[in-house]
């Protein structure tokens, strides 16, 4: 299952949210994000939160199947989704769009809330300029010769090798600093593995 889900920071550009739209199964709204899916004129299949920041008139409009309230506070808007999509589908691949904004606590909250369900499913954050993936000790996509790829790890991470980029790693441990940033695709697709630790990777577009 292919499941799109809209959360209510910087929205991508039209073109590029159209073309993750057509990809996508499934449109969930993050609470919010809800009214960014209605915005652009685009179906709303679930609505997914608190509901503490979406129009009342909008949950009316739609199905009582599709509004799944949820008004935990100790998870972000994204989790929810998140928690939603893989107890509903099995290992779905799951496109968040709207992650960036003003906030960087929301931001890195983003990135914290990915990694924590990067076990139960497949999932990329796509924006304007970057797209960064989160997997279960793998990430595998395509990129074009000369595109810079960031490996950013989450604490200390064994194991890691590369295939396809310019500066190789074979087995080795990065830890949080700066020697995973901006190596060079050379060959495509692109596969980045390890064996423990968490691990993002970042594409610039």
């Amino acid at each position: 299952m292919r499941v799109l889900i809209v959360l209510n920071g910087q929205p991508p550009q039209q073109e590029l949210l159209q073309s993750v739209v057509v990809e996508a199964d499934v449109l969930i709204g993050a609470d919010a994000g809800a009214e960014r899916l209605r915005e652009a004129g685009l179906r709303i299949d679930y609505v997914v939160g608190d509901f503490d920041s979406v129009p009342a008139q909008l949950l009316q409009s739609l199905p009582a199947e599709s509004v799944i309230h949820d008004p935990g506070q100790d998870d972000t808007d994204l989790e929810k989704a998140l928690r939603f999509a893989v107890t509903r589908w099995q290992h779905p691949q799951i496109v968040v769009v709207g992650t960036t904004g003003d906030r960087l606590d929301h931001v890195l909250g983003n990135v914290c809330g990915a990694v924590r369900y990067a076990d139960r499913a497949e999932i990329r954050f796509v924006e304007d300029h970057s797209i960064t993936y989160f997997g279960h000790r793998r990430v595998h996509f395509d990129a074009p010769r000369g595109a810079t790829v960031s490996l950013l790890p989450l604490g200390e991470v064994h194991g890691v090798r590369t295939e396809g980029l310019k500066w190789a790693l074979h087995g080795e441990t990065l830890n949080i600093g700066t020697r995973g940033v901006s190596n060079v695709v050379v060959s495509s697709p692109v596969s980045v593995t390890w064996e423990q630790g968490y691990l993002v990777v970042i594409r610039l577009r």
